[in-house]
């Protein structure tokens, strides 16, 4: 189908309207980019999606203008209008966009001075001390179950001790047998105290001797000594 000169420059406009609007829409990636510093994995996921939507935005394009119709002059507004707003009015907003991330970044940077680094300080310091009462907490408890088990096991010890003497525990004596047993302990003790005595009075008393006969005597000097008798 053939199109008459206004009817291309119609479509070479509408070509050129979505040249621009890629262009700004690029834009966003940039920004984007610049203002989460993308790695290369983020870049090759965004540069994939604008090709897609590029594509997707020229085939509405064609369709809608030229009835899926593809003109070469089509496909050169939108290439030159894309390459015209990048190298004037993209320069421009990225320039802009620099300075305002820039500027937004001081600011965030520093109420993250005034109050995400105390708080992270803060935190630290917190989690320190709960760590240090906890430790604490956790030692008292050991130390209470280990004088607790010193305390079970040395009333252990003194119940075994007791049980030990109550064993060898000797009976408890009558009075009547007890009285008894006294006397006798007291009789036996005068007894005892009167042989001691007429044994010391036994010993303190001179010895006594006599001649056992005449005829002895006369024996010599020899039988003198045997014929003492010692009463």
């Amino acid at each position: 189908m053939e199109l008459s000169m206004t009817e291309q420059g119609i479509v070479f406009l509408f070509s050129c309207v979505v040249g621009l609007f890629l262009g700004a829409f690029y834009d966003v990636f940039r920004i984007i980019r610049i203002a989460f510093n993308s790695k290369w994995l983020s870049v090759f996921f965004q540069d994939f999606i604008f090709c897609v939507f590029s594509a997707f935005t020229v085939i509405l394009l064609v369709f809608y203008t030229n009835s899926g119709v593809v003109r070469w002059f089509s496909l050169l507004g939108c290439f030159m209008s894309f390459l015209l707003y990048h190298m004037t009015v993209g320069k421009a907003v990225m320039f802009m966009a620099k300075k305002i991330i820039d500027f937004i970044k001081r600011i965030l940077n520093f109420i993250k001075s005034i109050t995400v680094v105390p708080a992270k300080k803060l935190v630290i310091l917190m989690a320190k001390l709960i760590k240090r009462f906890v430790l604490f907490i956790f030692a008292q408890i050991k130390a209470a179950k280990a004088a607790a088990y010193y305390n079970r096991q040395k009333n252990a010890a003194k119940r075994a001790a007791l049980r030990g003497f109550d064993l060898y525990k000797p009976e408890k004596v009558p009075n009547k047998i007890s009285r008894i047993v006294d006397a006798e302990i007291k009789k036996q003790t005068e007894e005892n105290k009167a042989q001691e005595k007429e044994h010391i009075k036994s010993l303190k008393k001179p010895r006594e001797y006599k001649k056992s006969s005449a005829k002895s005597q006369s024996l010599g000097s020899l039988n003198t000594l045997s014929s003492i008798k010692f009463k």
